[in-house]
């Protein structure tokens, strides 16, 4: 792999900003000839392969260089933007794929692809990458046993460009899961390379040096600071950008003034503030400022239901209908947030109800045994709440108070203790952001209320059982594509949306403040932009 190949590069200059008492600050300056695009981000992964603990850097900024057998189907990008179903891919290293009868999928692999060494593309790299998540990604174990793919034997070899994806049975999530970055197809000779007894499957190397063979590979990584991508000369067809230089920029204002500047290209996770600047004056400085989709995003309110009040259904169903969510997406500053009252949001397709009465709601508080009220603890963070945490917690308050619900508030500002507490089951409720990795609606079922399945869901982590909904998710995962799955989707849905363990709250929208020059940005389940697909007006 080519990392660090200059000859790229028109400079390449570290400057030092100072030094004194062995101290050592540095100031990275990259100038590239040709045509580049400058993203600005809030922070980079800390490790640059997909065996690295899962992060939301990861999940936006890994994709971009990852090379699948297929890619998630592109969705027209806006406020209304509406997703796919579950299993909705393109084309992308495979140039077609056939169905069998028993669930497995033979894929044809494009031929003459090469990746950045020169390396040409093969079934035997297919076998090895997907071996390798099995052996080496956090994820994979839910993600191939959601979608019955064979751990112990993956991928049987066809042909030099032929592959048969391995299933134990039927799923609508097959395609989904090979789309994700999980199943990246990597040099599998550069990494041999780079093995060890100790590390065979190059782990520690890949978390620098990602070979895959996607349009782009990663030329530079400086940690904390950049990603310089390059295109690869061995793809099958060449991005409009020569270089993608990623950069982190923690400040939300000057992720922006860069943009309006015309000194970056792209930014996007700002404040909300800000967004409303480069909306209402960006245009004059070249800037657009828009929401390429509300969603799948929700910010939800999930609670403990194995003891205490929250294990009435009948307290769960009041806090549901105290919640006024039209006002309460009023209140935030995001822009064209929505409200959310269903398992399923709105951007897969599915109509939001109005949920909001509080006569009701008392009525059920006296009906549950608690005329005088109950308390209830919340913990969060701005890491898994938002950064409108405050203003959130602050409405649900006065709605709550109204109901006979006493909300106490607890910060814990690590989010790893956070997420432990969680996980040993000692939190009575919690606000965070719950987000899809892949594919439609279906999997949101899976991820956020399959407790049977994995074992870290905000269902398992709850308590939440239901024997009507885990037998609906267990014919799902068994099922083709097609109207049996579809009505198992909503099937279940319809259990979660009566038993309320976890209760959607708003939609988070994602922003897209870009230079105006630039289009081809589409709307996603995982938010990511695939700068290959990007090119001047």
């Amino acid at each position: 792999m080519r990392v660090g190949v200059l000859a790229a590069f028109a400079a390449l200059a570290l400057a030092a900003c100072g030094s004194s008492g062995g101290q050592h600050t540095q100031t990275v300056v990259t100038a590239i000839a040709g045509r580049t695009f400058i993203d600005l981000v809030p922070a980079l992964p800390q490790n640059l392969d997909e065996t690295g603990t899962p992060d939301q850097a990861s999940a936006t900024v890994l994709p971009t260089w990852s090379g699948e057998l297929v890619r998630p189907a592109r969705a027209r990008p806006g406020p209304d933007a509406v997703l796919p179903p579950d299993d909705a891919v393109v084309p992308y290293l495979a140039t077609s794929w056939v169905a069998l009868r028993s669930g497995d999928y033979v894929f044809r692999l494009r031929r003459r692809i090469r990746a950045a060494s020169g390396d040409p593309l093969t079934a035997a790299d297919v076998r090895w990458s997907l071996e390798r998540a099995v052996a080496r990604v956090a994820e994979a174990p839910f993600l191939f046993d959601l979608a019955h793919i064979d751990r112990a034997d993956p991928v049987t070899i066809l042909g030099r460009h032929s592959v048969r994806i391995n299933v134990t049975a039927p799923s609508p999530f097959t395609l989904s899961v090979l789309a994700s970055a999980d199943a990246t197809i990597y040099d599998s000779r550069l990494y041999r390379a780079h093995a060890s007894a100790a590390d065979p499957w190059a782990v520690s190397w890949g978390s620098s040096h990602p070979a895959s063979y996607a349009a782009y590979y990663v030329a530079t990584y400086l940690p904390q600071q950049e990603i310089v991508l390059a295109a690869n000369p061995g793809f099958w067809r060449q991005p409009y950008y020569q270089h993608v230089i990623i950069r982190q920029v923690e400040s939300s204002s000057s992720r922006l003034a860069a943009v309006l500047a015309g000194t970056a290209t792209h930014t996007s996770g700002l404040d909300w503030n800000d967004f409303t600047q480069a909306a209402t004056v960006g245009a004059a400085d070249g800037v657009r400022a828009t929401i390429l989709q509300d969603g799948p995003g929700v910010i939800a309110w999930q609670l403990n239901v194995r003891r205490g009040p929250l294990a009435n259904p009948l307290v769960r169903q009041a806090i549901n209908l105290g919640v006024n969510r039209s006002e309460l997406a009023d209140a935030l500053d995001a822009t064209n947030d929505s409200a959310t009252a269903l398992a399923i949001p709105a951007i897969f397709g599915q109509a939001q109800p109005t949920a909001f009465d509080p006569v009701q709601a008392r009525s059920l508080m006296r009906a549950a045994g608690y005329p005088d009220g109950v308390n209830v603890d919340v913990y969060t963070n701005t890491t898994t709440g938002g950064p409108e945490i405050a203003t959130l917690l602050t409405f649900l308050y006065n709605q709550m108070i109204q109901i006979g619900v006493i909300m106490h508030t607890v910060y814990v500002d690590n989010n790893d203790q956070l997420l432990a507490l969680e996980r040993a089951h000692g939190l009575q409720s919690t606000i965070a952001i719950q987000q899809p990795l892949i594919g439609g609606a279906g999997f949101l079922l899976e991820q956020n209320l399959g407790a049977a399945l994995d074992p870290v869901s905000p269902a398992a982590n709850d308590g939440y059982h239901s024997a009507q909904l885990e037998s609906a998710l267990a014919q799902l995962r068994s099922s083709a594509p097609g109207p049996a799955a579809n009505a198992l989707i909503k099937q279940a849905a319809s259990v979660a949306d009566t038993d309320l363990a976890t209760i959607g709250l708003v939609t988070v929208p994602v922003q897209n403040v870009t230079r105006s020059g630039v289009t081809g940005y589409s709307a996603y389940t995982e938010p990511v932009t695939y700068y290959e697909y990007l090119h001047p007006r």
